[in-house]
């Protein structure tokens, strides 16, 4: 995990007295986590069969401190990253899933990503709770993902299997209405993505009640035509009040291919002279090669454009970082990504997210080692390249990341 997330919550120079009242919230939320799994574990719940698995990641980065000031502008940060999953497996109509992450530094954080219940009906399938349901179609930039948002520029971790993991709570019907086809209602009472657990969170039940009007949901229906699949849907966000309509198509023709398009209206008073600053449109191409009898080489090429965005480099005296609320919306960002196996137990990653209008990227270049069943080793170094007043530059904080760690699943 590079710098600039916030999960593992690295403190800073506190008094006393937030020290304590900063581990009482820790000790409130392990105490309501415990009492959550005693509850998962108990005798009623294990006799409908539980499987259950356990990710550990032990890793060190070292990244630019962005002080040029500092005698040796590195800084150093040791972390434990624990992931559990329990998955109900005794009942094909009734499923049940529980995730909870750790982070250890000389602190801990915690975040239940996804913890829902699905049921299978005669005639639909219901889903409730903390999960993510996933519209559109793309593996980082997404248009018909209307729900959490797949269209800005990523900075931090490039090297996670999936770079859009964002869940909330909702509550979902999905009706079959044939082959390969169905629809999908959706109601989000929370905004979007859910707050993550932090160490200033204690993992209580929101206290805030939620009126009619911030409530959002949206219905889908995605249909099989031939060898393309048609997607298209309408969301509506309660909280931003947005009218959030979208298409998207996917298939298959020389390589796995995908084209989505969205738009956000506001509810009041729209002016349509600014429809191209509404709009999103995202695009991508996956092929797979065959290099070996078990090993496949794959690459991917994405895009995601905004027609109203800025098409020309904003110039500044400084860089506002990729981060910052204030960072300048291009138009058009790419994402390359190269996977090579270089044998049965090693491999090689490439990746970048490139932003075109100013000619900055931020790229990631890594190595895996599956030395034995469960285990592997892992190593990766991240590097913005761009001038001082770009959306990635080097003179930022943690331009320059080497991470290396251990990773184990049983």
């Amino acid at each position: 995990m590079m710098p600039g997330f916030n999960r593992v919550g690295l403190p800073l120079l506190r008094t006393r007295r937030a020290r304590r009242t900063r581990r009482a919230r820790c000790t409130q939320g392990v105490l309501r986590v415990l009492a959550a799994l005693a509850l998962f574990l108990s005798p009623g719940a294990v006799s409908a069969e539980l499987t259950s698995s356990l990710t550990i990641r032990v890793y060190t980065s070292a990244f630019y401190s962005g002080d040029s000031a500092d005698s040796v502008p590195i800084e150093v940060a040791p972390v434990l990253r624990s992931s559990l999953y329990m998955d109900s497996t005794g009942n094909q109509n009734v499923k049940g899933y529980f995730q909870l992450d750790a982070w250890i530094a000389d602190s801990l954080a915690f975040d239940i990503p996804r913890a829902y219940l699905k049921v299978r009906f005669p005639s639909f399938r219901l889903t409730l709770g903390k999960t993510r349901v996933s519209w559109g179609d793309g593996f980082v930039f997404n248009a018909g993902d209307v729900l959490f948002g797949s269209m800005g520029a990523i900075s931090g971790d490039l090297s996670s299997e999936t770079l859009r993991a964002e869940t909330g709570w909702l509550g979902a019907v999905n009706l079959p209405v044939g082959a390969f086809s169905f629809l999908e209602a959706v109601v989000v009472p929370y905004s979007l993505p859910a707050p993550i657990g932090s160490l200033e969170t204690d993992l209580s039940f929101p206290a805030d009640t939620v009126t009619f009007d911030q409530l959002s949901g949206g219905i889908r229906g995605v249909f099989k035509l031939g060898a393309t699949t048609l997607e298209t849907g309408y969301f509506v966000s309660g909280r931003k009040a947005e009218h959030r309509p979208y298409l998207s198509l996917h298939g298959y023709f020389l390589a796995d291919w995908n084209l989505s398009a969205s738009m956000a209206v506001p509810m009041f008073d729209p002016s349509w002279q600014r429809w191209g600053h509404w709009l999103a449109i995202s695009a991508g191409v996956f092929r797979q090669f065959k290099v070996g009898p078990d090993r496949d080489l794959s690459l991917r090429l994405e895009a995601g454009i905004r027609p109203g965005s800025l098409w020309q480099e904003e110039t500044g005296a400084e860089a506002i970082p990729v981060t910052s609320p204030e960072a300048p919306v291009y138009g058009i960002y790419l994402f390359p990504d190269l996977a090579v196996p270089l044998s049965d137990t090693l491999s090689l990653q490439v990746r970048s997210m490139i932003s075109p209008v100013d000619l900055s990227a931020l790229s990631v270049a890594g190595v895996s080692w599956n030395i034995y069943q469960g285990l592997e080793i892992y190593s990766h170094l991240s590097v913005m390249t761009g001038d001082a007043n770009d959306l990635y530059s080097l003179d930022q904080r943690g331009s320059l990341n080497w991470t290396a760690g251990l990773e184990f699943i049983y």
